[in-house]
């Protein structure tokens, strides 16, 4: 996770390899998928996502937590999945939460997102999990 880790992932067959373990794997199971972003891990669970924060990295200076989102909380869900000239990221919306209301809007969409950053196979693990968190969410 963070910059550093993501150059040594970069050179692995896997990056799942150097991921890890999701923080709330002793409460939900094993992370289904595991996606490593920049600045933070994306894990989705059977009936949660998970935004970890925890590892540090040079783009997280100062942060050092995660949150956990249950589908049944996600309204929405905003997302670039292509690398172009910027990055791409997967956001969520979630419904009537205390952290959706307020003036500390810049700070709640950091806390509800991730960017993608790296490689195309980056890009199809996240497509991969936004498949399984989208056929929870839609039913």
């Amino acid at each position: 996770m963070g910059l550093f880790d993501s150059l040594k992932s970069a050179n692995s067959t896997s990056n799942n390899e150097n991921m890890r373990p999701s923080p709330v794997e002793e409460f939900f199971g094993p992370a289904l998928y595991a996606v490593d972003c920049r600045g933070a891990n994306l894990y989705v669970h059977e009936s949660v996502v998970v935004i970890d924060k925890t590892g540090g990295g040079l783009w997280n200076l100062g942060d050092n937590n995660f949150k956990v989102i249950p589908f049944k909380s996600i309204i929405a869900v905003q997302a670039k999945l292509k690398s172009t000239v910027l990055s791409g990221y997967i956001e969520f919306e979630t419904a009537n939460s205390p952290l959706s209301v307020g003036s500390d809007k810049a700070e709640r969409n950091s806390e509800n997102s991730v960017i993608l950053s790296g490689t195309e196979e980056r890009f199809a693990q996240a497509k991969e999990a936004l498949q399984y968190v989208f056929d929870h969410i839609s039913k």
